[in-house]
C-alpha cells in the first residue's frame, strides 16, 4: 500500500507514519518543509503548500504520470486558532479554515479532476463539530463543513470519501490552548486521546467498510448524550470552557 498524509511533522500524521513504516508500507509525506524525522527508504518526503490548488494539482499530476498514485490520502494537516478569544478576529480567522478545509479540498479537487478513481480519501475532523469551543470559529466551522461535504461526495461514487472525528488529541495543533475547567474540563478529559491510539484507529479504519470513525474511547451514543446535557445546560458549558 502506497499512503498520502499531509502533516507528518508531528502528532497524528507523525504516529501514522511511524506505524505504516513499521508494517514496511511506503508513505509520501505532506509539509511545509521537508520532513528529515524519518530515516526510511519508504518515506518520501516533500515541501508542498497545500493551500495552492495549482501546486496540489501538479504535484498529484506528477504522481499519476509515475504511476505512484496513493492508495490512500489521509488529509490530516491542521491548525487550531483562539480566534474568538475576547474577540473576534478575522485574519485568524480565514488562516484556521483556509488551512483545515481548503488545504483538505484542493486535494480533492485534484483527485477528482485527475480521474483519480477507487482510493480511500480520508479527512481529519473534530468533536468540535459536536462540542464546539466559542473561542476557535474557524476550526469549528471547517471541521464541520469537512464532514459534510465527505459525506456528500460518497454520492459520486468515485471514491471512498471517510471522515475521522476526534477529541482532543495531544498535539501540537493548538496556539495557546488552554485546557477548560468544569463540566467542560470533564468532557474534555474523558474525550481526550493520544496521537498513538488516534492513529492506531485510523489505520484499522483504512480499509473497514465504515464512512465515519468515532476515535474516542467512547461511542457516538456518548457524544449525544453529552451533547443534550450541553444543550440543556450552555451557559455552565461555555462558562467553564471560557475561564
Amino acid at each position: 500500500m502506497i499512503a498520502l498524509i499531509t502533516g507528518t511533522s508531528n502528532g497524528i500524521g507523525n504516529s501514522i507514519v511511524k506505524k505504516l513504516l513499521a508494517k514496511n508500507q511506503e508513505v509520501i509525506g505532506i509539509d511545509k518543509k521537508i520532513n528529515k524525522t524519518f530515516k526510511n527508504k519508504n518515506f518520501y518526503s516533500n515541501k508542498l503548500n497545500i493551500l495552492d490548488a495549482k501546486s496540489v494539482f501538479k504535484f498529484l499530476k506528477k504522481l499519476k504520470n509515475k504511476k505512484k498514485i496513493p492508495d490512500c490520502f489521509i488529509l490530516n494537516a491542521g491548525i487550531n486558532i483562539y480566534d474568538n478569544d475576547k474577540s473576534f478576529n478575522l485574519d485568524y480567522f480565514k488562516e484556521c479554515f483556509n488551512i483545515n478545509f481548503y488545504g483538505v479540498m484542493n486535494f480533492v479537487n485534484a483527485i477528482e479532476n485527475l480521474k483519480i478513481r477507487n482510493k480511500k480519501i480520508i479527512c481529519v475532523s473534530s468533536t468540535s463539530n459536536i462540542i464546539p469551543n466559542p473561542k476557535s470559529l474557524g476550526y469549528y466551522s471547517s471541521k464541520i463543513l469537512l464532514k459534510k461535504n465527505f459525506q456528500l461526495l460518497n454520492f459520486n461514487k468515485t471514491n471512498d470519501y471517510k471522515t475521522v472525528i476526534l477529541g482532543p488529541v495531544k498535539t501540537k495543533i493548538s496556539r495557546n490552548l488552554q485546557k477548560p475547567s468544569g463540566l467542560a474540563g470533564v468532557i474534555y478529559r474523558i474525550l481526550q486521546i493520544s496521537s498513538d491510539k488516534a492513529a492506531i484507529k485510523i489505520i484499522s479504519f483504512v480499509n473497514s467498510s465504515k464512512k465515519i470513525l468515532y476515535a474516542t474511547y467512547f461511542s457516538l451514543i456518548v457524544y449525544y448524550f453529552i451533547k443534550s446535557i450541553i444543550f440543556f445546560m450552555p451557559n455552565i458549558y461555555m462558562k467553564n470552557i471560557r475561564s
